[in-house]
């Protein structure tokens, strides 16, 4: 929870900082603070979709083609299993998309908001 609030702090305080620096007129902050959330809400939502597994046919299908043109060795195939099978590594992967998603959702929420305060004021 507290990285959720720094990152949620460190977001506001670098919007604030581009006013206050005078980087542009407040319309151009605000397109470009909105934007930035938009773009930022479409990636955690593609992660999101990534994980849910919901384009998992596509992405199989891709990954039969690309092993009938590129032959692997069994070197290779090998680490493949090894990584499989090492649960603290996936446990770890698990981990860092997750935090990784939800922080693209909080900076772009914090963003999308952020341009919507600099147009009220």
């Amino acid at each position: 929870m507290k990285w959720k609030m720094g990152l949620v702090m460190m977001t506001v305080s670098g919007w604030v900082a581009a006013i206050g620096l005078k980087l542009g007129s407040r319309a151009d902050l605000a397109d470009s603070a909105f934007l930035i959330g938009l773009c930022l809400l479409i990636l955690g939502v593609s992660a999101m979709i990534m994980k849910t597994g919901f384009l998992s046919p596509i992405v199989e299908g891709f990954k039969i083609i690309g092993e009938r043109m590129i032959r692997r060795s069994r070197s290779m195939e090998r680490a493949d299993d090894l990584i499989q099978k090492d649960h603290d590594f996936q446990a770890f992967k698990s981990n860092l998309s997750t935090r990784i998603t939800q922080g693209t959702f909080i900076m772009g929420a914090c963003s999308i908001l952020i341009s919507v305060g600099i147009l009220i004021v």
